[in-house]
């Protein structure tokens, strides 16, 4: 069973989608031009090696000839086709986070160990209760910032702990699905620090920050070949479409679209957590990333309930299906606009009141 946001499709009446953490700037305006501009590339199939898409990729990152990139159907295909590519029977992450990873290790037979690491309130790990319990020769996948907590681990943290499973002889795949919400972006970004290490690969899903999740468009980094090689060797052909290529081949030097969101993010975040901390009968916790994490404290409603209220206004919110270590009081809220942010402030007023 999968449990994610967006699905505004069993209701028929939802106006604001708080449950799926998509920019709401939408598809940007140079992706619609290269598509109109671009259509006989559906008459023929797109190249197997996607070189152009990997030179737009390479050009965005300021990456040099080290690291290997690897295109893929979304960001949770290239999750699936690392664990599949993989020789690993163990499978670790700090939670609550993203349940495909458990999906997929569930669906690839392998061991899958999800840790709490957290303290009350989210905002701080146990780095070392967790690498005490991470075993020989793992995988290991942390989710930065994290869905569904927010939580951004710095670099240098990132950096002991890819040395210490470096040690362990295990792999470390960070997931930066959200890290280009995140305010000191690029400096956020493990990418700096990859060159230094042969067992991170890193994730991007380049369809959240651009707003289109309905293409599916993901690449996977790395500067270690043999793995780049491994993963490569066991993709379908043609696992990106002409449409994601065209996207890639211009969202990536979209720098009016790129700017505006960094100052949409960084401007509302802030709004709706201050505003929300001011709502009773809400806990809200801080986060680095396009997303808040939220617990009811009101005894006589619980995230389910609140849903359905706020689903009467044309409010969708993500419950905590599928996240270990949450309750029913739980629910997460992407960051929208300000005219959504705002009309969701005043009906949760009403319905919490």
């Amino acid at each position: 069973m999968s449990f994610h946001g967006g699905n505004i499709y069993d209701y028929n009446n939802i106006i604001y989608d708080f449950s799926a953490n998509i920019n709401p700037a939408g598809v940007p305006e140079s992706f619609k031009k290269a598509l109109r501009d671009n259509m006989d590339v559906f008459a023929r199939y797109p190249d197997t090696e996607y070189r152009a898409l990997v030179r737009s990729i390479k050009d965005y990152l300021s990456l040099d000839d080290d690291a290997y990139v690897l295109p893929g159907n979304g960001a949770v295909d290239l999750i699936y086709s690392i664990l599949d590519s993989m020789d690993y029977n163990k499978l670790f992450t700090m939670g609550p986070t993203f349940s495909e990873y458990r999906k997929a290790a569930i669906k690839y037979n392998i061991r899958y160990e999800e840790v709490f690491c957290y303290n009350h309130d989210f905002s701080k790990i146990d780095i070392e209760l967790f690498l005490n319990i991470v075993e020989e020769r793992s995988i290991i996948i942390l989710c930065n910032p994290n869905n569904p907590t927010g939580f951004l681990i710095d670099i240098a943290t990132l950096a002991y702990i890819a040395a210490q499973l470096n040690e362990k002889n295990s792999i470390l795949i960070i997931d930066e699905a959200f890290i280009e919400f995140t305010d000191d972006y690029p400096h956020s970004s493990f990418l700096s620090k990859m060159y230094d290490f042969g067992n991170v690969v890193l994730i991007r899903a380049a369809t959240k920050f651009f707003g289109m999740p309905g293409i599916r468009l993901g690449y996977a980094i790395t500067c270690n070949r043999a793995i780049w090689e491994r993963i490569k060797k066991i993709q379908q052909p043609w696992s990106v479409n002409a449409a994601a290529v065209i996207a890639g081949s211009c969202i990536f030097g979209d720098k009016d679209y790129i700017s505006k969101s960094h100052e949409w993010i960084k401007e509302e975040r802030l709004y709706l957590y201050n505003e929300l901390s001011n709502l009773k009968g809400l806990e809200v916790y801080s986060s680095k990333a396009n997303f808040h994490l939220l617990k009811i404290t009101e005894k006589s409603m619980d995230a389910y309930k609140l849903r359905n209220e706020l689903v009467k206004h044309g409010i969708l919110i993500r419950t905590p299906d599928g996240f270990s270590y949450l309750t029913s009081n739980h629910f997460r809220l992407a960051v929208l606009d300000r005219k959504a942010n705002s009309f969701l402030l005043s009906v949760l007023y009403e319905v919490l009141l």
